[in-house]
């Protein structure tokens, strides 16, 4: 962000969450922090336990400058039910700052969905978490990449599950929440519309969603004038002419869209939830146990996700000036 901005529209404060700690989270942030260290156009605040402050500073070798703080919440600033969890009280406490306008965005660091839901019942990972206590009525999990953006309808359920999660009306919902966040920086952007089953359903052999429910979902958002097309066989859409076409893709399941995703550009991948009052990017990666301490950590998708909540900021800044 550029000094002349920065005047414009004031420092922007990010928050972020400190992740699992056995984990890569203290490495990626530390590296990421160092990147943005003298960056006066920003003020960064990590809120972890303080053990997580440590584990996150002693992977730098100098101490951050003032623009970086570390906040570490205390008992009462928590709800009981998830005081236990420092993953889900850093990511409870960073949303609160963000719903109070004392933070600008939260970037979410890497958690162990198993880890935190045997403290937690029924947690499934970020977007869900955060849909429920912010109160959110629809989100969208979006992954961006800088050359594909995949919107993931049905998000971490079974894949036994997902056609009876698959409903005209999401569709509709979903499709207007991806299209509000194309329409800021494309004019009249086109959405393409996956299919669920193989061949688009082959006209009813090998599946019945796309006749009864997708294709009625397209014809409703085209009428109400957004852009969309479908529903295309996941096996093309990724390929040309139709990915040339398409500003962004919706897929109704959670593999279907993070394949693509990750073979696109994994290190540059970030995870946005479009539909909550607040602003909130992740690396596109999880925990990565397995380079755990071997300095081979990269923090590429953490620096990206911090830079597309800046650019969300001003985005927003820009709209509402």
């Amino acid at each position: 962000m550029s000094e002349h901005i920065s005047k414009k529209f004031g420092v922007i404060k990010i928050g972020i969450t400190q992740g699992e700690l056995s984990g890569i989270s203290p490495e990626i942030i530390s590296l990421a922090l160092s990147e943005f260290d003298n960056d006066k156009t920003l003020e960064i605040y990590v809120v972890a336990s303080k053990q997580g402050i440590d584990a996150i500073k002693s992977f730098s070798k100098k101490p951050f400058s003032k623009h970086i703080s570390f906040i570490t919440p205390g008992p009462d600033d928590v709800p009981e039910q998830i005081a236990n969890s420092d993953v889900l009280s850093s990511i409870y406490f960073a949303t609160k700052m963000a719903k109070q306008n004392e933070l600008d965005a939260i970037v979410t660091s890497p958690v162990d969905k198993n880890k935190v839901a045997n403290k937690y019942a029924g947690f499934s990972g970020h977007t869900g978490f955060l849909k429920q206590i912010l109160g959110a009525e629809h989100v969208l999990m979006l992954m961006s990449t800088p050359s594909l953006k995949i919107g993931i309808m049905t998000e971490h359920i079974p894949l036994s599950e997902v056609p009876k999660n698959i409903t005209k009306e999401r569709i509709i919902e979903s499709t207007q929440l991806f299209n509000d966040y194309l329409i800021k920086t494309k004019i009249n952007p086109c959405i393409g519309i996956l299919a669920v089953n193989p061949h688009s359903g082959d006209s009813g052999l090998v599946g019945t969603e796309e006749q009864a429910i997708i294709l009625p979902a397209i014809k409703h958002l085209n009428t109400i004038g957004i852009n969309v097309i479908g529903p295309i066989p996941a096996d093309s859409a990724f390929v040309s002419p139709i990915k040339d076409r398409c500003d962004g893709i919706l897929a109704m399941y959670h593999d279907q869209g993070m394949i693509p995703a990750k073979i696109r550009g994994f290190d540059g991948l970030v995870n946005i939830t479009l539909g909550l009052p607040i602003i909130r990017t992740s690396p596109g990666h999880g925990v990565a146990y397995d380079i755990k301490g071997k300095g081979t950590a990269s923090p590429a998708s953490m620096i990206k996700a911090i830079n597309t909540a800046v650019d969300m900021v001003l985005a927003e800044k820009f709209v509402n000036k």
